[in-house]
């Protein structure tokens, strides 16, 4: 039986994949895995093929699950010179100032595509050809430069973008200008990459052809990854952390995702939000629970690093604190995709690239992340992880059952900011009361930690006079706080899909095949 299905995603382009798949018959996770896979075709500089992700999935009847496509740390049987070399340190203006490390020596082994795959067998409906076609027609026929990924490429296409010759190609004119928003791309290989990807499966990426380019690439920039560190990864199911609001059960990634258990942390901290919604005192208190958990986050990660389970187990462990309602053990290249079908079929993707290490595969169209080069996930230094080893992520696609078979998947990209937009997201619909499209719109607060220590960046709306940090104000809405993405299932079985509006998000439910 095929059932209607809502999806949200980063752009128009991805969620008509998905819509497409559903009216072939597929269901919710083939609708996410179609706008996945176009996502990184398309999301140019925000995400692409050789991203990292994690997958939320929940089908009635059955417990909810999450699949590990997390970044892998590259360098089995490497040479020592190899570890923290071909890396170039990179600062950029965006958000208040970043710095991260690009180059070949940043790439780590993007689990994606495995994850995807995964996916598909275990609960989708439709053949693996048949939900790459999608992206397949979009790179044929050319796309255009997306809002979010101009935004970013304005502060990354000369630093991150613009190094590489085959790189710099694509998003430049003939003067070395970036291409304004809207301009047609076509990025030479991806075609092929997404017909071999199609009729080879999702094994291609890591031990067929495009795994042996991909490895063969780094190798020769003087990278750690090779292709048995390819041959060597699997997408890996595991059991999510299960976190209580009320009368809804959330589902988050576990270790060694970072972002999973700093939300539920964030969630026990956090007690109850006034019904009438934010006032000084309740937005004093979300400004101070994000201060304590990031905190201590630091702190823990000064001992047993991002990746380890102890590490997240004492970050639970604390933030409990004698509360119940958890069981279970700062980038813009991050995409979000939720979908949820009649049935109650739920599944959450989020995707990430880092920020992009700048090399674009010769001859494939596959931009390669610099996850390794991410100096917030990785405290203990550059190739500091053991080969083998899957690094921690701020990304935490949530899938959550509510009251009267109430279902909802919801996500965001955005780095740190992606655990503080769905704890808002989260608390504005199942506490506040907000709608789902007030809720993703509803004004946000992040705290950070600046040169001069901790302090709260908050969009206009949101009064201030409760909060014990300095402020960082912004004038509006930003992409900055994230672009989550959400569908609900109402008890009654009706369909709500809605899209941030801080992002070039698109949002819709697609009628049965």
């Amino acid at each position: 039986m095929t059932t209607a299905v809502g999806v949200a995603g980063p752009s128009e382009i991805a969620v008509r994949a998905g819509a497409e798949v559903t009216e072939a018959g597929g269901n919710a996770v083939d609708a996410a895995i179609a706008t996945t896979l176009a996502a990184m075709a398309t999301e140019v500089g925000i995400v692409g093929l050789d991203a990292g992700a994690f997958i939320t999935i929940w089908r009635p009847g059955e417990p909810p699950c999450v699949i590990d496509g997390g970044i892998g740390m590259p360098g089995l049987g490497r040479d020592a010179a190899r570890f923290g070399a071909a890396g170039r340190p990179v600062a950029l203006d965006y958000g208040g100032g970043m710095q991260t490390i690009v180059g070949h020596g940043a790439v780590g082994v993007g689990g994606a595509v495995a994850a995807l795959g995964e996916a598909s067998r275990g609960w989708g409906r439709l053949a693996w050809p048949d939900l790459v076609a999608p992206a397949a027609a979009r790179a044929r026929a050319g796309f255009p430069l997306g809002a979010a990924s101009s935004t970013w490429l304005q502060y990354s296409h000369r630093e991150i973008f613009g190094w590489q010759p085959e790189s710099a190609a694509v998003l430049h004119d003939r003067h070395g200008e970036l291409l304004p928003p809207g301009a047609t791309l076509h990025v030479p290989g991806l075609p092929a990459t997404l017909a071999t990807l199609a009729q080879d499966g999702p094994e291609s990426f890591y031990t067929g052809r495009l795994g042996a380019a991909i490895a063969g690439c780094v190798d020769t920039g003087g990278g750690l990854m090779s292709l048995a560190d390819r041959q060597a990864y699997r997408a890996v199911r595991r059991e999510p952390l299960h976190c209580v609001i009320d009368d809804w059960e959330v589902a988050v990634p576990p270790p060694p995702a970072i972002g999973g258990a700093a939300l539920a942390a964030m969630l026990l901290r956090m007690g109850p939000v006034p019904v009438a919604g934010w006032d000084a005192s309740a937005v004093g208190r979300l400004a101070a629970v994000q201060r304590e958990v990031f905190a201590r986050l630091r702190d823990l990660a000064g001992h047993d690093g991002p990746a380890a389970d102890v590490f997240l187990a004492a970050l639970l462990d604390w933030a409990r604190d004698g509360a119940a309602g958890v069981t279970g053990r700062a980038s813009p290249s991050t995409v979000h995709v939720s979908a949820l079908d009649a049935a109650g079929l739920a599944c959450a993707v989020t995707a990430s690239s880092g920020y992009g290490s700048g090399v674009l595969v010769p001859g494939t169209g596959i931009w390669l992340n610099n996850c390794l080069g991410e100096l917030e996930l990785n405290p203990q230094g550059f190739h500091a992880l053991a080969p083998g080893t899957r690094m921690g992520s701020n990304m935490s696609p949530v899938v959550a059952c509510g009251p009267g078979g109430a279902m909802l998947s919801l996500g965001s990209p955005g780095a740190e900011r992606i655990t503080t937009a769905l704890l808002q997201v989260l608390l504005n619909f199942m506490r506040v009361g907000h709608s789902l499209e007030e809720a993703l719109a509803a004004p946000r607060l992040h705290v950070e930690r600046a040169a001069a220590g901790w302090q709260a960046a908050v969009e206009p709306g949101l009064p201030l006079e409760g909060i014990a940090l300095p402020v960082r104000a912004f004038e509006a809405l930003s992409m900055f706080f994230g672009g989550a993405g959400a569908v609900l299932r109402q008890p009654d079985g009706e369909l709500v899909a809605a899209a941030d509006p801080r992002r070039q998000g698109a949002a819709l439910v697609a009628p049965a095949g």
